[in-house]
């Protein structure tokens, strides 16, 4: 569950001053938790407590009443709603706002069914976001970290939530991110969070694309880091970081939340050393391993394996072919497939030459340069029997086959 709140507190300095960029500091000098905490973290011991079986709406209200003002505070209508609820009226207000998705992450682990799962959303949403887009929102996010949580992949969460929910995910961060513009409802954030997710090559770089679109940065971190999370995990620096932000009381809840319904934190000492295939998810590299990614000529590492390149590994903008700290980039953008084979020749020569060094290639050329496995792999024929370059199992397949 910490994903929501790590989600949070990176997008809490940017809810009302947007940047439209992945390029920030992850944990931002005065970042803090907001209400999305507070209120992921009332989730977390309404589940403890009762399994979702009591009314949720008490819990919402002792957490908003010890923790008055927040970081950016309340949102109005909730606020009306706890003053209410003081004097005994815990009457639901009929919103559509993204508050009920924001809330829900803890829900996703702590069920073993989709119907258990759905049902405990719609439970803790309704207590006050009874609107059908409410419910929806928190139901769709649920079922996402579910998802995640028991190994779909990102394709079969995007066709489940579409299809349940009616949601349009067929679109990119990088399309809609220069006029996507500020909104508090599910029907605005919800979808964006969730893309952002798909988007996304790590837990990290998840959370970067939900901020750099802007509009409610810190709930849509908060939606995003919770699905990023059961499908990523989050890696031990980022997790024990994010845990320094809480207060002990929401860190005691963390704790016993995870121990009763679990987590998924990435080791430090958990690299890809000794693989037979290149790891879906690379977070990590040792000093002798090289991530391998497909580039383009002009050497902008602006999507996909080329940003985390960038971002994690030492590519170098502007340096479109090589060795360029512990990455190495080979061409894919330039035109037909016999254009990238110098490159993998190039590379494969490298390699060749440098034993002390492990190679992680990546699926390069299948993804926005638009060739497939039985097009690419090939290329790196050659590849097989050298002890230092990994290749994806679907290479090796091809080469194979």
């Amino acid at each position: 569950m910490l994903g929501s709140i790590i989600g949070d507190i990176v997008g809490s300095i940017y809810e009302f001053n947007n940047v439209k960029t992945k390029d920030f500091p992850f944990f931002p000098e005065q970042g803090d938790f907001t209400d999305d905490s507070i209120l992921t973290v009332a989730t977390a011991e309404w589940l403890l407590e009762s399994g979702g079986a009591k009314d949720s709406g008490p819990y919402y209200f002792r957490y908003a009443s010890r923790y008055p003002h927040p970081m950016g505070a309340y949102g109005n209508s909730f606020s009306c709603w706890i003053q209410r609820a003081g004097k005994g009226d815990f009457t639901p207000y009929n919103s559509c706002g993204n508050g009920s998705a924001m809330r829900v992450g803890p829900v996703g682990w702590a069920f073993p069914t989709i119907g258990e799962v759905l049902a405990a959303a719609e439970a803790s949403a309704a207590c006050t976001h009874n609107h059908p887009e409410g419910i929806k929102g928190a139901q769709a996010t649920a079922l996402c970290i579910f998802l995640a949580r028991i190994g779909a992949t990102k394709e079969e969460i995007r066709m489940a939530v579409m299809s349940r929910f009616g949601y349009n995910l067929r679109f990119t961060c990088s399309e809609i991110r220069d006029t996507y513009g500020w909104g508090a409802t599910c029907q605005d954030t919800v979808p964006q969070a969730i893309v952002a997710f798909l988007d996304g090559e790590d837990f990290e770089d998840c959370v970067r694309n939900a901020i750099s679109l802007g509009g409610d940065s810190d709930t849509l971190g908060c939606i995003t880091g919770s699905i990023a999370e059961a499908y990523f995990g989050i890696p031990e620096s980022i997790y024990r970081k994010g845990m320094e932000y809480l207060p002990s009381s929401f860190r005691h809840v963390v704790k016993e939340f995870e121990q009763k319904y679990g987590n998924k934190i990435i080791k430090e000492e958990q690299y890809m050393y000794d693989r037979m295939y290149t790891p879906d998810r690379i977070s990590s590299l040792k000093k002798h391993e090289v991530f391998v990614f497909g580039s383009n000529l002009a050497g902008m590492h602006a999507g996909g394996a080329a940003r985390l390149a960038a971002d994690r590994f030492g590519a170098v903008w502007g340096q479109g072919v090589g060795l360029q700290g512990q990455s190495y980039a080979i061409p894919t953008m330039q035109g037909g497939i016999e254009t990238i084979r110098p490159y993998v020749d190039e590379f494969i020569r490298f390699a060749a030459a440098h034993p002390e060094l492990t190679f992680y290639v990546t699926r390069i050329g299948c993804g926005i340069a638009g060739f497939t496995v039985k097009e690419i792999a090939p290329l790196f024929a050659k590849v097989v029997d050298v002890a230092n370059i990994i290749l994806p199992e679907d290479f090796v397949k091809v080469i194979l086959s």
